[in-house]
């Protein structure tokens, strides 16, 4: 695909003064009546040296800088997020210290329902049966059958 000017994606920048961009363009194929997406990837001239790999660029057909280099960055449209370590760094410790607060008051929250549901279930056992008889030694019987020892709570027999 050759052309005057183009927009497209740095994909590489391995080499020195040059980028690789990648040109998406679309192909009707008739025998299929479809569009085809394709890709040419240009190398092109970097005088800055300062395009990383995601960037969105402008590039024109220029003199021939090489073999294979005949076109030149004009403009930078958008530069990509750069990976910074110390950045990532201090995010994920800031996530799992939120993560572990919010564990631990998720469970306190479901430790306090577990207790309220028990309760729910002594009042109405002590309506049904009788106040008389204590709760105590194999009445209820909880049985840790669930993922996580969520035990459910069954009469025994």
């Amino acid at each position: 695909m050759g052309g005057l000017e183009f927009v497209g994606r740095v994909v590489s920048n391995r080499m020195q003064k040059t980028v690789v961009v990648a040109v998406s363009y679309v192909v009707w194929i008739p025998k299929y009546k479809v569009y085809q997406k394709r890709v040419a990837r240009h190398k092109a001239r970097d005088e800055s040296q300062s395009l990383v790999i995601g960037d969105i660029v402008r590039i024109r057909k220029s003199r021939k800088y090489s073999k294979e280099v005949s076109y030149a960055v004009i403009e930078t449209l958008r530069r990509a997020s750069v990976y910074d370590g110390t950045v990532a760094t201090a995010m994920v410790a800031a996530l799992d210290a939120a993560r572990e607060t919010d564990c631990v008051q998720a469970a306190a929250r479901r430790l306090a329902e577990a207790d309220a549901r028990l309760m729910k279930l002594r009042e109405m056992y002590e309506r049904e049966i009788g106040s008389g008889i204590s709760l105590s030694g194999g009445v209820l019987a909880i049985s840790n059958s669930g993922p996580g020892g969520t035990g459910s709570l069954g009469a025994a027999v």
